[in-house]
């Protein structure tokens, strides 16, 4: 997260992640871009003609009409009660990622932010809405990256969601026992085609057409991909990219949480389409994620009846700001 951090997120030096490492968005994250997808920033963009795939949404803006793949309907509710209900999940939720990874012997943090309402029938979870509220990344160590996302948290509400994502909450001794199945979410190109974690990622020659998906200028500033602004005492400047990455949740609650916090585990891949002019390719350098798992977690806080309500981005504006205030222990 809305679908799938979720958790945007990725963090570089300079902030960019090796699709190898395991662990747990966005879902947000660590970014993972490869050095040899580094293009000339004044070379002319391909023209970018929409790509209308099976079940596009019309008039979504950005340049390429928003898919949404078939496994994002949610079914009809059953109306049966939660099995314990000590265990209940029921309501909405307000959940903040975050994740710690390292590059060049720094550290950086991703926090992304997420809006859930969840239907809880039996030991089943069906997430009925959830949104991708944004993410940003940190510096942890003096010489580490910050990233500004925000330019493309429009986007990312648009195009990701966390709809008909699955798990389960049950008793377990004294607690609960939370999962949510692994959910992939791409950024940057043509949905639902690169949501199979076995298409590769396209690279700079690869924009989408009407005939065939690729990169898309999701924030439409003109840029391949979604843009980031990187900024570190090594290195600064704009990052174009397209990114996917996948997460779960699993751990034990308390009885009748209303607020708690679950390891996660994650993965993400990156293709660099470009940078700005005059960006050094530093921007560009591969992170790993932190090797401690309790670096990795998902802080949960029960929304109340008037607490993050309205549109989606209204609800999404609410969510970002009372992150500080509910679940502070995120911000670390």
């Amino acid at each position: 997260m809305g679908s799938s951090a979720h958790v945007g997120w990725e963090v570089l030096v300079v902030v960019v992640v090796r699709r190898s490492f395991s662990l747990g968005l966005g879902l947000a994250f660590a970014l993972a871009a490869c050095a040899n997808d580094t293009v000339d920033p004044s070379a002319p963009l391909p023209k970018l003609e929409p790509f209308v795939a099976s079940g596009a949404i019309e008039g979504d803006g950005g340049g390429v009409p928003a898919t949404t793949p078939p496994d994002k309907e949610v079914p009809p509710p059953t109306n049966v009660p939660p099995e314990d209900l000590d265990c209940d999940l029921r309501g909405r939720w307000l959940v903040a990622q975050r994740v710690l990874a390292t590059a060049i012997g720094q550290d950086q943090a991703a926090h992304n932010w997420f809006y859930l309402e969840v239907r809880h029938e039996g030991r089943a979870l069906t997430v009925t809405k959830g949104l991708h509220c944004g993410f940003e990344v940190v510096k942890k160590t003096a010489l580490g990256a910050s990233v500004d996302s925000s330019t493309a948290w429009p986007a990312l509400l648009k195009r990701n969601n966390s709809d008909n994502r699955r798990g389960t909450y049950v008793k377990e001794g004294a607690g609960c026992k939370l999962t949510f199945a692994r959910e992939y979410v791409v950024r940057g190109a043509t949905l639902p085609h690169y949501l199979a974690p076995a298409t590769p990622l396209p690279k700079r020659a690869e924009p989408a057409s009407a005939s065939s998906p690729g990169w898309e200028d999701w924030d439409a500033d003109g840029n391949p991909g979604v843009s980031y602004k990187v900024s570190s005492t090594l290195a600064a400047g704009t990052l174009y990219v397209v990114q996917r990455d996948w997460t779960e949740y699993a751990g034990t609650t308390a009885a009748k949480a209303q607020k708690f916090k679950v390891p996660i585990r994650y993965g993400a891949e990156q293709i660099a389409l470009g940078r700005s002019s005059g960006a050094p390719q530093a921007i560009e350098t591969s992170s790993s994620p932190s090797s401690d798992p309790a670096q990795h977690y998902a802080w949960f806080h029960k929304l109340s009846d008037g607490q993050a309500v309205g549109t989606d981005p209204t609800i999404c504006e609410s969510v970002r700001a009372l992150r500080n205030t509910l679940v502070p222990e995120a911000n670390q």
